[in-house]
């Protein structure tokens, strides 16, 4: 038996006034975590890392949710194999739904392949993660929700983290390194990422390579072309681009576990993949790793032609204008991530710094930072904590002063944490105004689990 006890309270005080289209704002962010599903962690497409999961509800419904997660050297995964039904004492009557395991019916103009996909996508929802290796070793394959890859210095996809469905539920992405060095004699390889196998909003690879390796001052100089697909919901209005990307890099520091890169980029974008007719842009800057779970980048991007959409891909920022992403010619960008994923845990800590440069002064500062756990940690505690800072444009005190203050500060959390027999989801949102105003919700489940 499962018992709910919500509550939900809020707190206003003064509404902002009017901003201009192009300004950044702190407030109604696109992706919040306020609690929306009562059941949300404890559902049947959570990740509890409990063998078995077992529901019952009030109306007669019940479901089992047999999750086991196997590891073998580099290879882990966590499987997740459900049983729903209902029953009713009178009449009594026991009934069991199967649907998720049937196969979908064959339409009679369906082709075997797309059956075959049909069929994959349908079965894919027993498997919320598959893993082989770790980040940057030879290979390396990811099957489930994107959290935290960079592709590449991070010119087109940074640290991205897929905020489409909230904690605790799976989602087909994959994301695949493959180093080819041991292979071909030099330093080279490929990356590919999509966010959904079937349904994708965002797809983008990387190849690259040492091509001078052979030339004692250009030997070290590494080359790589990416290319990026995505779509993003504006205004109740879809845009889509393509993005391509020629980088050269040059290694500052380069060991064993340590590895630190001066690059430049020259980018395209465009409204399909002939030709990069809508804008130009180049980026530089340094990027790097430490380890395999700690990336970094500081980069500079300015347009050099037409509507340049910088940081199409990133979804930490409350965009609420198609033009608040474009970076207009005679600007440019200062942008810096520094980030740890450890994927086979689902942990990931990412802070990234956003400010435009005009006419030699930089505004529209933006600060996010974001600390998930996407399964139980320790079994107990599962959590998205996001920051947010706007920094105003005219300021007296020093960058870490004004970051110290509660002005123009997003705050939102969701945590949900298990202490058997009790499930508690907490979500609580803070927005403080340019006046120090607090808006303030507060939303709370508590359920015992029974059974």
């Amino acid at each position: 038996m499962l018992l709910l006890f919500p509550f939900s309270a809020g707190a206003e005080e003064v509404a902002q006034p009017p901003q201009k289209e192009g300004d950044f704002r702190v407030h109604n962010h696109s992706t919040s975590i306020t609690i929306l599903n009562p059941l949300d962690g404890l559902g049947e497409e959570s990740t509890d890392d409990g063998l078995i999961q077992a529901v019952a509800l009030s109306d007669g419904s019940f479901g089992v949710i047999i999750k086991p997660a196997l590891s073998y050297g580099p290879f882990s995964t966590r499987l997740s194999f459900p049983l729903k039904g209902r029953f009713t004492f009178d009449p009594f009557d026991f009934q069991f739904d199967f649907s998720d395991w049937i196969p979908p019916e064959r339409g009679a103009e369906e082709s075997a392949l797309e059956y075959a996909l049909q069929l994959l996508h349908h079965y894919s929802r027993f498997i919320q993660a598959l893993q082989f290796g770790n980040p940057y070793d030879p290979i390396y394959i990811r099957y489930g929700k994107l959290l935290g890859p960079t592709l590449g210095d991070g010119a087109l996809i940074n640290g991205y983290v897929d905020r489409s469905v909230g904690l605790l539920t799976s989602k087909p992405g994959l994301n695949l390194m493959i180093d080819a060095s041991s292979l071909t004699g030099v330093q080279s390889g490929f990356h590919f990422l999509v966010d959904d196998l079937f349904d994708p909003a965002m797809k983008a690879w990387r190849i690259y390579s040492n091509p001078f390796y052979e030339k004692a001052f250009l030997s070290s100089l590494q080359l790589g072309f990416s290319y990026a697909h995505g779509m993003r919901v504006i205004d109740e209005r879809t845009i889509e681009r393509h993005f391509f990307s020629l980088d050269f890099a040059h290694p500052l520091v380069e060991k064993k576990n340590i590895k630190s890169d001066l690059f430049i980029d020259v980018l395209f974008q465009g409204f399909d993949i002939s030709i990069p007719q809508e804008a130009i842009g180049i980026r530089g800057g340094i990027n790097g790793r430490l380890g395999r779970l700690f990336t970094y980048n500081f980069a500079l991007t300015a347009p050099v032609y037409g509507n340049y959409y910088a940081s199409f891909f990133s979804n930490e920022w409350a965009i609420e204008h198609e033009q608040q992403m474009i970076l207009p010619p005679g600007s440019s960008r200062f942008e810096s991530l520094i980030s740890f994923t450890w994927p086979k845990q689902e942990i990931f800590f990412g802070a990234k710094i956003a400010s435009d440069l005009t006419d030699g002064v930089f505004e529209n500062t933006r600060l996010f930072a974001n600390l998930r756990f996407d399964r139980f940690l320790f079994n107990i505690l599962s959590l998205d904590l996001r920051y947010e800072k706007l920094y105003p444009n005219e300021r007296d005190g020093s960058f870490f002063d004004e970051l110290m203050a509660l002005r123009m500060v997003d705050i939102q959390a969701l945590a949900i944490i298990k202490v058997k027999p009790y499930v508690i989801s907490l979500g609580v949102s803070l927005a403080y105004d340019e006046n120090t105003h607090l808006t303030s919700t507060i939303d709370a489940v508590v359920r015992i689990v029974l059974l």
